[in-house]
């Protein structure tokens, strides 16, 4: 097949995004003049130079410090059943545009509740389970108006171990009505799991009921952190995995048992993850034939979408559309859909790319 660029890739695959680090910047910034917010940002400019470390110095970046501004500018919409239906739909327009047939976006319903913390007064007093489902009619409703396929993973929080069980919980009561797994998301690098944390509790529960699981794991820890959750979580995913370079043994089992890794290679520098792309752990997942996907992790906070990380991959890392198709395919085949719908999936990025792989 002829290198034509990223855009003959019509349609992609998108399995690692976060709703509350993809909200659209206009809309924060109307939600919060609406409401009379004080918040140290007025206008698009200065919310994106809030939540961007791009001009942060390479040595300096951190997950912790990525992660700093979201209590800020998620305080517009928590507890806002409007405002989080609003952004849902938005970020369905936002995924068709960029070419995504079927999305899982990840977020923690807790954390998008009238109970957390940092919620600018409204009058809904919306529960985790309230929020949740305000949460899945918007992704509903705009995957019907946009003619995509978006499911949902939910989000146990390192920081917040004792929210995990009823994240369990949530998964098991939603499953098959827009769920389809759970996540281990946070500040990996001080907040490692241990043999007996609530987080693998509630992975554990999860699995006896048939819910897929995907954990974040070798960003900001280290190879040692990817053993732990697949062998104590029992993902059937990693997000990121960046430092399985750090150990061959592991790095051969990822590979054999054909373990799919959710590459998001712009925030990996955004996140002190990695320093610089020369060299990059994902050329060498890539190189030698791993099973990963592309894709943005946060549009917001990273300021792209996973078209831009397609761009990346082709025009400065040099791979061909092949490599690009590939990445799209493996989503396709890792992904947490029931297997007949996932079949359909597959069989339709092959009708659209006119290929089978």
């Amino acid at each position: 097949m002829a290198s034509r660029g990223p855009d003959s890739l019509k349609w992609k695959v998108e399995l690692h995004n976060h709703l509350d680090g993809s909200i659209r910047a206009e809309t924060i910034i109307e939600l919060a003049r609406n409401k009379g917010a004080e918040l140290p940002f007025d206008n698009v400019r200065q919310l994106k130079e809030l939540v961007s470390c791009e001009n942060v110095d390479v040595k300096d970046r951190s997950l912790r410090r990525f992660l700093e501004p979201f209590p800020v500018f998620l305080s517009v919409v928590r507890g806002d059943a409007a405002a989080l239906r609003r952004c849902a739909i938005e970020f369905c327009e936002d995924q068709a545009n960029e070419g995504v047939l079927y999305t899982e976006v990840r977020y923690a319903p807790q954390l998008l509740s009238s109970e957390a913390s940092n919620t600018i007064q409204n009058t809904d007093q919306l529960t985790d389970e309230g929020a949740l489902q305000v949460i899945l009619e918007g992704l509903a409703e705009g995957s019907r108006r946009y003619g995509i396929t978006v499911r949902s993973l939910l989000c146990c929080i390192r920081p917040f171990p004792e929210l995990s069980a009823k994240t369990a919980e949530l998964c098991k009561k939603f499953h098959g009505k827009g769920v389809v797994g759970i996540d281990l998301a946070g500040d990996e690098g001080n907040y490692p799991i241990k043999p007996d944390d609530e987080f693998v509790k509630a992975f554990q529960e999860v699995k006896k009921f048939g819910i897929h699981r995907t954990a974040h794991a070798g960003e900001a820890g280290p190879a040692e952190s990817i053993r732990q959750s697949l062998d104590w979580l029992s993902a059937e995913r990693i997000g990121h995995g960046y430092h399985l370079v750090e150990d061959e043994k592991l790095f051969n089992r990822v590979k054999n048992e054909k373990i799919h890794l959710e590459l998001c290679p712009t925030s990996s520098l955004l996140t002190g993850s990695c320093h610089s792309f020369t060299g990059h752990p994902a050329k060498r997942f890539i190189d030698q034939g791993l099973n990963f996907s592309l894709n943005c992790d946060c549009s917001l906070s990273c300021n792209v979408g996973v078209a831009d990380e397609y761009d990346l991959v082709y025009n400065d890392w040099g791979y061909d559309i092949p490599i690009l198709t590939r990445a799209a395919f493996n989503a396709a085949r890792s992904c947490f859909l029931p297997e007949e719908e996932k079949k359909q999936l597959i069989a339709d990025l092959e009708r659209i790319h006119g290929l089978r792989c």
